[in-house]
């Protein structure tokens, strides 16, 4: 009989590069001291990547990644839909844990060409 195994607090693996890059993004942020608060909030609206905390400031988190640059690179494929979809999905979390009155930001962290710290862009307050 095999012993039985929590799978709480353990991360999946990744099945695709986004799913890679979301969990580098989330390792390089915990190095940088910022609190994980969740990851992949849906809603109707849309969804938030990662969510953490910079001291009381609640930071919202778009994770981008190009292998290449035939159609843009990480920072052009921000476009001012998907933004939109971050800042009302962020209010609506915001809302749903009674945090409104809480300060916020919206980041990117960007990877172009491939998923490490080398090729990692991090926007702070970028939108």
């Amino acid at each position: 009989m095999r012993p039985a195994i929590s799978f709480l607090n353990k991360r999946k693996v990744p099945k695709n590069n986004g799913e890679k890059a979301e969990q580098a993004a989330e390792a390089f942020l915990l190095k940088q001291g910022l609190r994980f608060v969740e990851r992949n909030f849906f809603c109707r609206i849309g969804e938030i990547d990662l969510i953490f905390l910079d001291q009381n400031t609640y930071v919202f988190v778009e994770v981008r990644f190009r292998a290449n640059s035939a159609h843009g690179s990480a920072a052009e494929s921000l476009g001012q839909s998907k933004l939109k979809k971050v800042r009302n999905s962020a209010a609506l979390w915001l809302q749903k844990n009674n945090k409104v009155n809480n300060a916020s930001r919206f980041d990117a962290i960007l990877f172009d060409e491939k998923i490490d710290t080398q090729h990692l862009t991090w926007l702070k307050a970028v939108f």
